[in-house]
């Protein structure tokens, strides 16, 4: 059935917990953005179909079936800042130097108590949209969604200005709350975890040849900092290959993460004060506090990628996305048949 998950035996979700921990320290205190999402969920109504008599709800058709917009799910983008070099050709935006390399969206399913993820290469071109000094809007532009960043001050409207970059990209899916983190706070999560051992399938020997090919290594310090975000003389080179880095990366930091939780009443609080320079987010702690408890024990299922192809553009590495593949997971995702729904 689209859209649904299996209820199973829950477990601690230690993906989550960790989220939301990092959430906790960004310092936000902006409330809940309803008129934000009630706004995207109109332009959801524009551009793919037609309001039911539910408030709020969206259907569209799809292969010749009624779909409607799932209501029982919340949705966190979770974003990696980090500098770039060169700079856009764009006078009249306001622009910054911090791109988002990792684009994580959290799927919280409330009615099977689990939730997923899906991971958007940052090469994806899409319309992001440009921001002039006063946050006025420019135009789009179609380019790599990791520079829906770069637009604005690097804090809260640059994070605004890629959530909507994401939304639109996902056919106009609402999405709740957002927070970024600088790509640098990765040596201080990894050892506040005590080090993280992954599987290095890449070769590294051109940038740390420690990270010996074929052999788990346990990350200590930059050496975290290196697995996850080096491209350029790393294996093939390719974004691809570094977001299958990061994946595994995640899971074994979170199962690292889970397991400091779990023996440490106040691992939390110890990370939260290491991190709280790095973090920006529309949460409050209230809200954080809230969501943690309700979702400690769901259960984490899965990371989607959008399939595509890579190509080399005429200055940057290009993603373009498989359409009915974006499509099918949209749908699978975030809507369920009308019949379905009752």
């Amino acid at each position: 059935m689209p859209g649904a998950s299996k209820k199973g035996h829950k477990k601690r979700s230690p993906a989550l917990i960790a989220i939301l921990l990092l959430v906790a320290i960004g310092g936000g205190f902006f409330g809940i953005h309803q008129w934000e999402r009630s706004q995207q969920e109109k332009e959801a109504v524009e551009a793919a179909g037609t309001e039911d008599e539910i408030p709020g709800r969206l259907t569209v058709t799809y292969q010749g079936e009624s779909y409607r917009l799932r209501d029982d799910l919340e949705t966190y983008l979770i974003l990696g800042l980090d500098k770039f070099t060169d700079t856009l050709s764009d006078p009249e935006a306001y622009i910054n130097n911090q791109q988002a390399d990792f684009i994580f969206l959290m799927v919280v399913d409330k009615s099977s108590e689990s939730s997923c993820a899906v991971h958007i290469n940052r090469d994806t071109m899409t319309e992001i949209q440009r921001l002039g000094i006063g946050g006025q809007r420019l135009g789009t532009v179609k380019a790599q969604i990791a520079l829906a960043h770069t637009y604005g001050s690097g804090g809260k409207d640059s994070c605004r200005n890629t959530l909507e970059a994401v939304s639109d990209y996902l056919y106009h899916i609402p999405i709740d709350h957002y927070f970024s983190i600088t790509m640098d706070a990765i040596p201080v999560l990894n050892d506040l975890a005590g080090g993280v051992t992954v599987h290095v399938d890449d070769d590294f020997s051109a940038v740390d040849p420690a990270l010996e090919q074929g052999k788990d290594v346990r990350l200590v310090g930059q050496q975290a900092l290196t697995f996850v975000r080096s491209r350029g003389g790393v294996g093939d080179q390719s974004n691809l290959s570094r977001m299958n880095r990061q994946r595994e990366y995640i899971y074994a930091l979170y199962r690292q993460l889970s397991e400091q939780l779990r023996s440490s009443d106040s691992f939390g609080r110890r990370l939260a004060s290491s991190l709280s320079d790095y973090s920006v987010s529309d949460l409050t702690t209230t809200q954080l506090s809230n969501l943690s408890e309700r979702m400690k024990d769901y259960r984490f299922t899965t990371i989607h990628t959008v399939a595509g192809e890579a190509v080399k553009g005429e200055r940057f590495m290009e993603y373009h996305t498989d359409d009915a593949a974006l499509q099918e997971l949209v749908i699978r995702l975030f809507f369920r048949r009308c019949e379905e729904v009752g």
